[in-house]
């Protein structure tokens, strides 16, 4: 179970992640750190769950021929240590894809940020998921 101040700390991570690859469709390294000791420090990590994650991401970021930036990769394989179980994974993923799919489909730009799409994705399947 998360802590009042663990949930702050997180949820202010992840808007700073978002906010920027909006603004600059880029994720820090440094950002992407922070999160993961707060992960570290306030929740459970599954490894299994965060590698099977950063081995999906990196197929697809191989596939695609670098398309899906690296620093998504990395926050899909961080976002993935919160996850105990694979098909809580799968649905995560499934409902950023579509999200951003959908999106990017009505906004007709070139180039989304996908990390806002990640995080959204993550939470839903924790909130909605059992």
């Amino acid at each position: 179970m998360v802590s009042a101040v663990g949930l702050i700390l997180l949820l202010a991570a992840l808007l700073r992640i978002s906010l920027v690859d909006l603004k600059t469709h880029y994720i820090n390294d440094f950002d992407l750190l922070i999160l993961f000791l707060i992960q570290f420090i306030f929740l459970d990590i599954y490894l299994f769950s965060g590698l099977f994650n950063l081995a999906i991401f990196s197929a697809i970021y191989l596939l695609s021929q670098k398309q899906l930036g690296f620093g998504d990769v990395k926050l899909a394989f961080i976002l993935g240590l919160g996850f105990n179980s694979i098909f809580n994974l799968i649905y995560a993923a499934n409902f950023a894809w579509i999200m951003a799919g959908v999106w990017g489909f009505f906004s007709r730009q070139q180039r989304i940020a996908f990390a806002p799409w990640l995080i959204f994705g993550a939470s839903l399947a924790k909130i909605l998921v059992v």
